[in-house]
């Protein structure tokens, strides 16, 4: 039968274990964690939202009805040119180094053919900024165009090369005209067209003027002109004019303006920054990543102040971080920076009178841009808008922030916690094993009490169950103690009225019948019976006391087999011995008269269960620790369940109807007492036609 250790070798679910499961179920607080980050985004994104639509209501209140903030009302759309604050000062050398910042802010422009010349397959385009940085206003146009025709002197026709045409005006009428048309790349000065009539013609002639700089430069498939313009030439109204000549003819064949065929009677209006606006809303609000325009009724930039970029305290997070949340990142692509006109539904929709708000990515996925845009009243008319612009970058990093700081100590919980549940489930462990180690000792396989439970003081289950285990063992010891004395007693006590029914048969001998002597010859046998067995019972008491008191001498096992043999051959007559020795001699520490009366119970129940015809065979074998001793006969098997439990005590697999005389059971479990007595075993297993039984015995000293 398996101990209950070979029941569990397999994989245990322990108590630590279990625990320790348990305890991972705290890492679904990250997970409830993280779903408290998403939902306090959603709150934080409508809260970002609704401050921006309050920010632009009041950053508009002051606006309305303030006529000189927003002078004109436009009903149909007006050319306009946008000027821009520079940054940096600009070089006036035909090149965009200068303008590197600013290149985004380009306003492209695209002429179709007239058709006026033979070649009808060119187009002519090209890009303009202005920008104003202290008393200059400063233009740069790139212009695209394949062949380039530079002026020829001496020429009839005034103007016999591409040029660039400025218009300066106010909201009346065109009251100067410049024009750009050098000889050669580089510096050159631009000259007006005078017309002097005469009476009998009309005469143009050319005057160069010294206070505008401009570099001319071929540049990929065309040329950038870069002027420097004073601003107290300026007035309302400013435009300009390109123009391609044709390379047969002579002749200009394409020429077109910025505020479209009107460009040589009504220039686009000059739009630039409000100083006053900025003044007001930068008073009004100046928070960090938040930017403000102002727009006119068209949409078109009157000021604008903030930037949606801010410098962010960024740490360094790991891929487990990165993982749950996208990076966060002030490095996006801005398309509106430097814009002169806002495009969009909350835009469109503040210029039809409603406040409203939009949600855009940045070109490049990097960022989320919330705008709202609020009207600005004019009497009963839309004069304007306000448009307060962020990113939800500082959302998402106070998010990040967050959620890290919640997985931090989270997880730092969570290891203490574990931790601590992993000593108090190895306390546990210990304590149980310990517990069931003590159980399994305290018994042997025999059933037997030999050891003791230690009673724990501490007052859990554990404690409780090791008190009241050691409350049992020890009323079960009690109880095996008054089992293994019972047999002495009771030989004790049925030796006197047994000698009284002795006595009282022999003394009815004389007095009975031949008749009524067969009666008295039973009682006798039953009483001969109960004599053998109170004598065997008092053999095993007195074997038990004997144990404690026998001593050992070094003798030979093969020598002791020989005269037993010797001795059986002659008390079983009619069964024949085979005993198999080692060559040699050994020596090892053997009490001889129990090592004589061991063997004598062995070899008499292998002779009561041998078959006529068949030896019983004693093997002696020499191990390096130990003698074993096989005693096999051959005849009646033990059933497989009586294996383990054969050597205990009042057990036995005989017949009690066909026996002779009467067994107890005792036979074989002294044998075994007397086997644990030298250090040995006992063990008995069935074989092909027969049973053996196995006597291990340690080599000691003597």
């Amino acid at each position: 039968m398996p101990d209950s250790g070979q029941r569990h070798r397999g994989f245990r679910f322990t108590i630590r274990a279990k625990l320790l499961l348990l305890s991972i179920a705290i890492l679904s607080v990250p997970y409830i964690g993280y779903e408290y980050m998403r939902e306090l985004e959603r709150y934080l994104r409508t809260n970002l939202e609704e401050s921006l639509i309050d920010a632009a209501r009041a950053i508009a209140g002051p606006m309305h009805d303030n006529y000189q903030l927003f002078p004109y009302l436009q009903s149909e759309p007006d050319k306009t040119l946008f000027i821009h604050n520079l940054d940096m000062p600009i070089q006036i050398d035909g090149y965009t180094d200068d303008w590197v910042n600013y290149l985004d802010w380009l306003d492209a422009y695209q002429i179709e053919s007239t058709g006026t010349t033979a070649d009808q397959d060119s187009s002519l385009s090209y890009s303009l900024i202005l920008g104003q940085r202290d008393q200059y206003l400063y233009a740069l146009l790139q212009v695209n165009d394949e062949t380039i025709i530079y002026h020829q002197p001496g020429s009839e026709e005034t103007i016999n090369s591409d040029y660039v045409e400025l218009l300066l005006g106010d909201n009346y009428q065109v009251q100067d005209r410049f024009y750009f048309s050098p000889s050669a790349p580089g510096r050159f000065n631009p000259f007006q067209i005078e017309v002097v009539n005469y009476e009998w013609e009309e005469q143009e002639y050319i005057r160069y003027v010294t206070n505008i700089t401009a570099e001319w430069q071929p540049a990929g498939k065309g040329y950038n002109l870069e002027m420097a313009i004073p601003l107290y030439m300026i007035r309302e109204r400013l435009g300009f004019i390109v123009g391609d000549t044709d390379v047969k003819s002579g002749k200009i064949r394409e020429k077109a303006g910025t505020a479209g065929a009107d460009t040589e009677t009504r220039p686009g209006r000059l739009l630039r920054p409000s100083q006053q606006i900025v003044s007001l809303i930068q008073r009004l609000d100046s928070t960090p990543g938040r930017r403000i325009w102002v727009l006119d009724s068209q949409g078109q930039v009157l000021a604008s102040s903030g930037g949606l970029k801010r410098d962010i305290t960024t740490h360094p997070l790991n891929i487990f971080y990165k993982m749950l949340l996208p990076s966060v990142t002030e490095r996006f692509h801005d398309d509106l920076a430097g814009a002169s006109r806002l495009h969009g539904k909350e835009v469109q929709g503040a210029l039809d009178g409603q406040t409203g708000s939009r949600w855009r990515m940045s070109p490049d996925g990097k960022a989320v841009i919330v705008s709202a845009a609020a009207p600005v009243w004019i009497g009963d008319h839309v004069r304007g808008a306000v448009v307060v612009e962020e990113t939800t970058n500082n959302i998402q990093m106070l998010q990040r922030n967050a959620l890290v700081s919640l997985v931090n100590q989270t997880l730092l919980v969570f290891l203490l916690i574990t931790l601590m549940l992993l000593i108090f489930a190895t306390r546990l462990s210990v304590r149980l094993r310990r517990l069931s180690a003590e159980a399994e000792n305290a018994i042997d396989t025999h059933g037997r009490v030999k050891g003791g439970i230690t009673m724990s003081n501490a007052g859990d289950e554990i404690g409780d169950l090791s008190r009241n285990y050691a409350d049992m063992l020890e009323r079960l010891r009690q109880y095996n103690l008054y089992l293994e004395s019972l047999a002495g007693r009771l030989s004790h006590e049925l030796r006197t009225p047994m000698a009284v029914v002795q006595s009282s048969l022999e003394n009815l001998h004389a007095d009975l019948s031949g008749k009524d002597s067969v009666y008295l010859d039973r009682a006798q046998e039953g009483l001969q019976r109960l004599h053998l067995l109170v004598t065997r019972l008092s053999e095993a008491a007195r074997l038990e006391q004997a144990l404690q008191s026998a001593t050992t001498e070094s003798l030979d096992p093969g020598q002791l087999l020989e005269q037993a043999v010797a001795g059986y051959r002659q008390a079983y007559p009619a069964t024949s011995f085979d005993l198999q020795l080692p060559d040699g001699e050994m020596a090892m520490a053997i009490s001889p008269d129990l090592f004589m009366q061991m063997l004598d119970k062995i070899v008499a129940n292998a002779v009561d269960f041998s078959v006529p015809g068949k030896p019983v065979v004693i093997i002696l074998e020499e191990m390096a620790t130990a003698v074993k001793v096989d005693v096999i006969n051959y005849g009646s098997r033990l059933p497989a369940e009586m294996e383990e439990q054969l050597f205990n005590s009042m057990v036995s697999v005989r017949d009690g109807k066909t026996q002779a005389e009467p067994h107890l059971g005792l036979g074989l479990y002294i044998a075994r007492l007397i086997a644990e007595f030298h250090g040995g075993e006992i063990q008995a297993h069935n074989i092909n036609g027969g049973v053996c039984f196995s006597i291990v015995l340690q080599r000691k000293p003597a």
